[in-house]
C-alpha cells in the first residue's frame, strides 16, 4: 500500500500543433505526451499509456469559469447541454494544459463564437482510466479485517484528536481500516461526544435525538436501556441510511459487568464465504425485514444480510453488513424452501460472529471513548448489576459520508497509511 497516493504534477515544454488528414497530432518533446484526434475521443498518450478521453466527457467538464463556477466549483450547464457531434477544430498542449477549440456551442446556447477549454495535464491524469480515478477518490484502499488477538489496541488522546489534524487524521484512517477507535482522556461532560463527532462531520440526528443516553432505565423503549446483556448488533438497520459510525463515551461506569464488546463482521463475511459459500450468496441475496414499531415509530426497511462490493475488491465505501437480530421483523415473503434456506444460512454466519476468537472485549472507564463502523463494526454489551453502581454512556452518529470526506480531505494532504 502506497503511503501518499495523489498524483504529483505531469510538468512538460511548450508542443508543436499540426494536422494530417482527420487527425490533429500534438507533441510535447520533452516528456514524449502526444495526442491524436478520432472520431469520438481524444487519445492522450503518456509514455506507453494511451488514455481515450470522450469529446462529449470533455466539453462537459470544461474547467473554465463559463463552465465552471470559480468559487462554488458547480457545473452551470448541464451534461443535456452538450451536443452529441461535438468536435475538436484545434488541439494543442500550452505548459501544462491541453487546449481544446470547439466546432459548435452548446445546445440551447445564445454563444455565437468558438469556445475553447483548457484542462490541466494534472486534471488529464487524474481521469486517464477508471483504476487512477479510483485511486483519486481513494476507493482503491481495502479495509483491514481482524479477529481478537489481532485487533492492538492503541489510544488516541483526546488533545491530539481535537487540537491537530495529525491525530484526527489517524483516527478517521483507523476507522477505515479497522473499523474501531478509541479515545482516552475525554471530558466526562455531556457534550463531548457531540464535539468529538462534530470534528469529523455533523451529527446524524434520528428520533433519538442529537445524542442519547445509554444507562439502565425502567420500561425502557429500547434494550440498550437496561442491564440486560445486549446481543451483537448493528444500530438503526430499519432506516433508509442507517448511521456510517456510532461514538459512546463513558461518563460513568462504577457497575460489576458492563464490558463493551466488538467483533468485525468483515472477518465473519471472508469465514462463512470460505466454508459455506452457497449460504453467502444465500445471505446476499435475501432481503431481511427491519423494522421498530413501539413509542409512537412505525419504522421500516429491508435490506440483505451482506452487501458486497465484489466487482471493486471489497472497497470499505461498498461493502456493508446488515445484522441486528432484536430489530428484525417477520420475514413475509418467502416460501417455506427459501426460508429455510436463510435460516440455515443465518445461523452459520451467527455461529461465526459469535465466535470467542472474533470477540474484542474492553469496559469502558469515564473518559473513554470509542467510535465504529457501524455497518461493520457488531458491538453489544455484557450484562451487569444495576444495584453495584452507576454506568451512563452518552452517544451520538455520523454518516458514512461525513467520513469518507474527512478521509479524503486529509489522506490527500498527508497521505494514507494503511499500517494505522
Amino acid at each position: 500500500m502506497h503511503s501518499r497516493i495523489f498524483l504529483q504534477p505531469f510538468r512538460q515544454k511548450r508542443a508543436s500543433l499540426y494536422l494530417t488528414g482527420q487527425r490533429l497530432l500534438a507533441t510535447a518533446a520533452s516528456q514524449k505526451v502526444t495526442t491524436r484526434c478520432e472520431q469520438d475521443a481524444l487519445h492522450v498518450k503518456w509514455g506507453e499509456t494511451d488514455s481515450a478521453y470522450s469529446y462529449l466527457w470533455l466539453r462537459d467538464n470544461c474547467p473554465c469559469p463559463q463552465c465552471l463556477h470559480p468559487s462554488s466549483r458547480q457545473k452551470l450547464h448541464s451534461s443535456a447541454d452538450i451536443p452529441l457531434d461535438i468536435q475538436p477544430t484545434d488541439v494543442k498542449i500550452v505548459g501544462e494544459e491541453a487546449e481544446i477549440t470547439w466546432n459548435q456551442p452548446l445546445r440551447h446556447s445564445s454563444e455565437d463564437k468558438t469556445h475553447t477549454s483548457r484542462y490541466s495535464l494534472d486534471f488529464l491524469r487524474r481521469y486517464q482510466s477508471s483504476k487512477v480515478a479510483e485511486r483519486f477518490r481513494f476507493n482503491h484502499i481495502t479495509p483491514q479485517t481482524w479477529n481478537r488477538d489481532e485487533y492492538k489496541l492503541d489510544w488516541i488522546s483526546y488533545h491530539d484528536y481535537m487540537n491537530t489534524d495529525h491525530g484526527l487524521s489517524k483516527a478517521v484512517q483507523r476507522l477505515y481500516n479497522k473499523g474501531l477507535v478509541f479515545l482516552k482522556d475525554v471530558p466526562t461532560v455531556d457534550s463531548a461526544v457531540t464535539e468529538v463527532a462534530e470534528r469529523i462531520g455533523p451529527v446524524q440526528e434520528t428520533f433519538y435525538g442529537r445524542d442519547f443516553d445509554v444507562k439502565n432505565i425502567a420500561k425502557s423503549i429500547n434494550i440498550a436501556y437496561t442491564s440486560l446483556y445486549l446481543g451483537f448488533h448493528m444500530d438503526l438497520m430499519y432506516l433508509d441510511s442507517p448511521p456510517g459510525v456510532q461514538l459512546l463515551h463513558s461518563l460513568k461506569n462504577s457497575v460489576t459487568g458492563g464490558s463493551s464488546i466488538f467483533v468485525d463482521s468483515f472477518r465473519a463475511v471472508e469465514q462463512l464465504k470460505a466454508k459455506y459459500p452457497e449460504d453467502y450468496q444465500v445471505l446476499k441475496s435475501t432481503p431481511v425485514t427491519f423494522h421498530y414499531l413501539n413509542n409512537g415509530h412505525h419504522m421500516y426497511y429491508k435490506r440483505p444480510t451482506i452487501v458486497d462490493d465484489e466487482e471493486h475488491s471489497g472497497t470499505a465505501w461498498a461493502s456493508h453488513v446488515n445484522y441486528a437480530p432484536q430489530f428484525q421483523g417477520p420475514l413475509d415473503d418467502l416460501s417455506p424452501e427459501k426460508t429455510k434456506q436463510f435460516y440455515r444460512a443465518f445461523q452459520r454466519f451467527a455461529d461465526f460472529i459469535e465466535d470467542e476468537s472474533l470477540r474484542f472485549e474492553l469496559t469502558l472507564q469515564p473518559g473513554q471513548l470509542v467510535m465504529f463502523a457501524n455497518r461493520r463494526v457488531l458491538h453489544g454489551r455484557t450484562s451487569f448489576d444495576p444495584s453495584s453502581g452507576d454506568r451512563h454512556l452518552k452517544g451520538t452518529y455520523l454518516t458514512l459520508d461525513s467520513l469518507k470526506d474527512k478521509l479524503r480531505v486529509l489522506s490527500a494532504k498527508y497521505g494514507f497509511d494503511a499500517s494505522v
